[in-house]
């Protein structure tokens, strides 16, 4: 026999770890995605964008303003108040600004609470508080899109 064990043993190793690697190439499993795939993914994942929310206020409001990239003015003619939010699911954020119809008197907090059902996430709420008239922003817990 001729030559060094060591190098043959190199040598066999650089092949052995070479033919491996292109086997793995060749039986990996590729994912196909057809645009017609695609264009039903994206439209089952827009319904998410809507969310539907819960807001209790401890007094009476004037205005109420739900900002989430589309702005919502829900009727404030009860202490709760009800419907569905747009959430970009890129950017989850909601800014609340809630102006109360009596000013507060000295020392006294009023709060609104906001309560988010997104479908495939744990219920969200969230308890805004202030000693005179809410205006605050919130960033949302949920994952940003895909």
């Amino acid at each position: 026999m001729r030559g060094s064990p060591l190098i043959r043993f190199i040598i066999l190793a650089i092949a052995l770890a070479a033919t491996g690697a292109g086997l793995m190439r060749v039986t990996a499993t590729r994912e196909f995605i057809s645009p017609s795939t695609a264009a039903a993914t994206e439209a089952t994942a827009s319904p998410e964008k809507f969310v539907p929310f819960r807001l209790l206020l401890s007094d009476p409001a004037a205005v109420v303003e739900i900002d989430t990239g589309e702005l919502t003015r829900p009727p404030v003619d009860a202490a709760t108040l009800s419907g569905t939010l747009e959430i970009d699911p890129k950017n989850p954020h909601v800014a609340l600004v809630v102006r109360w119809k009596n000013p507060a008197a000295a020392g006294e907090h009023r709060f609104a609470k906001l309560t988010l059902e997104a479908p495939g996430q744990d219920t969200f709420t969230h308890v805004f508080d202030a000693d005179g008239d809410i205006d605050d922003f919130l960033e949302l817990p949920f994952p940003a899109g895909e």
